[in-house]
């Protein structure tokens, strides 16, 4: 038999593992809600910069051997779950499709580095994601601008993303995408537009912006899809926590009735006792 107090510790601490898991859902439904805002302005963004782009045209040339640069985007904190794992295999699977023995890789987000601990030797860099509560356009600036010094010294030729891309609560999507050589035609439509600039310096300002701007939508994906994950297994833990405290009790209550029943037994049964001492016959 379970003793009470052993129940009573587990009902305390089954409600202190309901309130935080109740927190952090909590404050991943109110990450929600401010990531959507962002995530909606981010794709805006990324496809009027692409438009642009188009409109302009490709100014550059697919070289024979690519040289591949990649961005991982991943969680900072845990409880999400297989997420980074998902993210990581996803990762591999896409560098074996590739089958290149040169490309680099940077890391974005704590978990990340140890999902792909087999490729360490090709992780040039490794930083926290840029995000306090929302992700926002000049978190990701300073990493664009490296990214394009690494360019300018020609360590690249390649430039892909891999995030978790947010389609909705309850599904999200690991992808890899290309950002540079942008996926344009090479053809341009200077016959159809008068640019009163130079096309050459246009298009190389608009590339600068849509690769961060691609960055910043990576991140705001990634960011969703980290908040949705969590929200659905705290609500989980925090259901499983209830249902839990619900059993407990009514073992509680059980115990606590079998042992008072116990006592009135035992009291009844000492005082039948000395009722019969004293009537002189508990021998008889």
């Amino acid at each position: 038999m379970a003793k009470l107090s052993h129940i009573k510790r587990q009902i305390a601490l089954i409600r202190e593992i309901q309130r935080i898991t109740n927190t952090m859902k909590t404050i991943s439904a109110a990450r929600l809600r401010m990531g959507k805002s962002a995530l909606e302005k981010a794709r805006a963004f990324g496809e009027q910069l692409f438009r642009l782009l188009e409109l302009v045209g490709s100014r550059e040339a697919l070289p024979e051997v690519p040289k591949l640069l990649l961005v991982g985007i991943f969680p900072d904190r845990g409880l999400v779950g297989t997420f980074s794992d998902i993210l990581a295999q996803n990762f591999r699977s896409f560098l074996k499709t590739q089958k290149l023995e040169e490309f680099s890789i940077i890391v974005l987000g704590s978990q990340g580095k140890r999902a792909l601990r087999e490729l360490e030797p090709h992780i040039i860099a490794s930083h926290p994601l840029p995000v306090h509560q929302v992700p926002h356009y000049r978190d990701i600036r300073e990493l664009t601008y490296g990214i394009f010094r690494m360019k300018e010294h020609r360590a690249f030729t390649h430039l892909y993303v891999s995030f978790m891309r947010y389609i909705s609560l309850s599904e999200q999507k690991p992808v890899v995408e290309r950002l540079l050589p942008p996926a344009i035609s090479p053809k341009s439509l200077e016959d159809r537009y008068l640019f009163l600039s130079d096309v050459e310096h246009l298009y190389h300002t608009l590339l600068f912006e849509y690769v961060a701007g691609k960055l910043y939508q990576a991140l705001a994906e990634s960011f969703m899809s980290e908040q949705a994950t969590r929200f659905l297994l705290m609500d989980t833990a925090t259901t499983h926590a209830r249902e839990t405290l619900e059993a407990l009790s009514l073992l509680y209550a059980k115990k606590r009735q079998e042992s008072i029943t116990q006592e009135l037994n035992e009291v009844t049964g000492a005082a039948e006792a000395l009722r019969k001492l004293e009537e002189g016959d508990i021998y008889g």
